[in-house]
């Protein structure tokens, strides 16, 4: 009688192993994807913000009596596509604080400017305030 040496895998062994690593990987792949989803919206928020600081130092470059309110939708690039943002940028109306009484006047206004975009489906926005003086006086 002849022992037949029987080491190794069958196919149905085979075709299981393949099956399990293929769910594994199914898994691994939907984590991935799940991290790129998130990394791109904080890549939107991340743009948003710079955005919203450029336009912000533009109003504060402007003369004071030149602050008006204003909107414009801006492209910027991202992750090699576009993205539209919606920048409206607000002014209150001028306010003089005279401290002591008579003695020092201040004439401010508050500047607001807010950059709103869409992703999956939701409204999102940032917005940024501050204070400018009218350095004339």
């Amino acid at each position: 009688m002849c022992l037949i040496n029987k080491s190794g895998f069958t196919l149905i062994e085979f075709c299981i192993a393949v099956l399990i690593m293929m769910v594994g990987l199914l898994g691994l792949l939907q984590a991935v994807n799940m991290a790129t989803e998130h990394n791109l919206g904080s890549l939107l928020r991340n743009e948003a913000i710079s955005l919203a600081d450029e336009k912000m130092v533009e109003a504060k470059i402007l003369p004071f009596a030149n602050l008006v309110s204003d909107a414009s939708y801006i492209n910027r690039r991202t992750r090699g596509g576009f993205k539209n943002y919606s920048v409206v940028r607000t002014t209150q109306p001028s306010r003089t604080v005279e401290y002591p009484p008579g003695v020092y006047t201040v004439t401010s206004q508050e500047v607001s400017v807010r950059v709103s975009w869409r992703y999956k489906g939701t409204q999102l926005s940032h917005t940024v305030s501050t204070l400018i003086t009218n350095p004339a006086q």
